[in-house]
């Protein structure tokens, strides 16, 4: 078909010669006629054009909200990673200061285990101690008990002994074979022991001269025997285990064996209260112990759900820019496409969509290719 410029041209010369001849009028109605057909596709693509202006209208606000919406998930996906950096932050804090703890604490249990090993030797040590001084001590008492029954026999003798008779020697065979005859008595108490000791000497006490004439009637024969004196009371006394030097260093030796005997009390009650510190401190630590698992299995989910989300994330990013969906009428690209469709996308509208995406914060004009294809063919089919 001619252009408009030609069609002018014509009308011009149709004019010029309209007025001369008047048989040309034939020409200029079918030429009026092709003006007026032409007149209405013009009209026809002018309104196509509308409506693929109305279209692209849509489109944009379609994707205005789009962005809008991916942008307000882009910020809450934001704050949440921030929360999560926070959270994870915090947990490295505890982490350490757990560690910290874990180190002081394995400290003071090597510690109290070394002071519990010196306590064990040293009760011990008291022990040993304590066992020495009670076998001292009962020998102690078995060679004072043995001499005391010696000083009885001893006094018995004399006052049995007549006078022409001589006297009996403590140091004769007898005497040992007697010594020897004497049970072992069994050991008591520390406290009995000293009390025993701390005993006055009653039979020490001098008598008088008419209570010894009453008590012993052989007295007046024995006349020419020996007077009895204060030191020979004395001697006596001291002979039947009276106060003596070895009386005193006997409660002595029940005093410091007294004394050992609290002493490893107050170690005993020590060790069993180190021993209970140290079981509160196994305790600890396994709930220490228990509670840094739990922290590191908890950033080990963080972790995980984070890289999950960010796979996600990448995952749906890398199908809107492969494109299976289409971002106007949101269908599968793999289906059938329509041949009456008119805007055709290209990768370039995919590019700035995903630079638009990444761009959230600074917001830019969204420029997208279109390619329109006029069907100009199918338009005049239908005008005729």
């Amino acid at each position: 078909m001619s252009s408009n410029h030609d069609f002018t041209f014509e009308w011009s010369l149709l004019t010029k010669k309209g007025l001369r001849q008047v048989e040309q009028r034939p020409l200029a109605a079918e030429l009026g006629k092709t003006l007026l057909e032409r007149n209405k596709e013009l009209e026809a693509t002018l309104k196509h054009h509308q409506n693929i202006i109305e279209d692209h209208v849509q489109e944009i606000e379609y994707l205005t909200k789009q962005n809008a919406a991916l942008r307000e998930v882009n910020d809450s996906r934001m704050k949440i990673y921030e929360q999560l950096e926070v959270s994870i932050q915090d947990l490295e804090r505890d982490k350490y200061k757990l560690a910290l703890e874990y180190q002081a604490e394995k400290k003071h249990v090597k510690q109290l285990c070394s002071n519990i090993e010196s306590l064990e030797t040293k009760v011990e040590e008291l022990t040993r101690s304590l066992e020495d001084a009670r076998r001292q001590v009962e020998a102690d008492r078995r060679t004072k008990k043995t001499e005391r029954l010696l000083g009885q026999q001893q006094q018995q003798q004399q006052q049995q002994q007549l006078p022409g008779q001589p006297a009996i020697v403590i140091n004769s065979p007898t005497s040992h074979a007697s010594k020897d005859a004497i049970p072992n008595v069994p050991s008591q108490e520390g406290v009995s022991t000293s009390r025993q000791t701390t005993e006055p000497c009653q039979s020490a006490k001098p008598m008088p001269a008419g209570a010894a004439k009453q008590s012993d009637p052989a007295a007046p024969s024995a006349g020419a025997g020996e007077p009895r004196t204060e030191e020979d009371g004395t001697e006596q006394c001291e002979r039947d285990g009276g106060p003596t030097a070895d009386d005193h260093t006997l409660s002595e030796d029940s005093e410091e064996m007294l004394r050992i005997m609290q002493e490893l009390e107050r170690t005993q009650k020590c060790l069993l209260s180190e021993q209970g510190k140290v079981g509160d401190l196994e305790e600890q630590l396994a709930v220490i112990a228990q509670e840094n698992t739990a922290l590191q299995s908890k950033l080990l989910n963080v972790h995980s759900t984070e890289i999950r989300s960010v796979h996600d994330e990448l995952s749906m990013l890398e199908e809107f820019r492969q494109g299976p969906v289409c971002t106007r009428c949101l269908r599968d690209l793999g289906e059938q496409q329509d041949e009456d469709s008119i805007i055709t996308g290209t990768t370039e509208d995919d590019a700035s969509l995903m630079e638009l995406i990444r761009n959230t914060d600074f917001p830019q004009a969204y420029r997208s290719s279109v390619t329109i294809e006029v069907p100009y063919r199918r338009t005049e089919r239908s005008t005729a």
